[in-house]
């Protein structure tokens, strides 16, 4: 039921993110992706606690994310930064 709950939340997140980008700076774009990709993961390790690569990639999210208003550049590299990590995942 947690995960059904924490779903809905998410697809609530996406939705409402989508609806107000319109009025929002360019980087939110971005920054609301990462956000909604960094939940599912945390999803996805409720039901493997026990992966780390799943552990790297919200803690490589988790550092730069805040970057996307004060350093744009950082936060591109962390987004290719996750994109490298997902590939461990795959």
């Amino acid at each position: 039921m947690k995960n059904k709950e924490a779903s809905l939340e998410l697809l609530i997140y996406m939705i409402t993110s989508a609806a107000g980008l319109e009025n929002e700076p360019h980087i939110y774009g971005p920054l609301r992706l990462i956000e909604a990709s960094q939940r599912l993961c945390q999803l996805r390790l409720e039901d493997d606690p026990d992966n780390q690569d799943l552990k790297d990639l919200i803690s490589i999210i988790e550092e730069g994310k805040h970057k996307c208003t004060s350093d744009e550049p950082a936060f591109y590299q962390m987004l290719q930064d996750a994109a490298a990590k997902l590939v461990d995942i795959i």
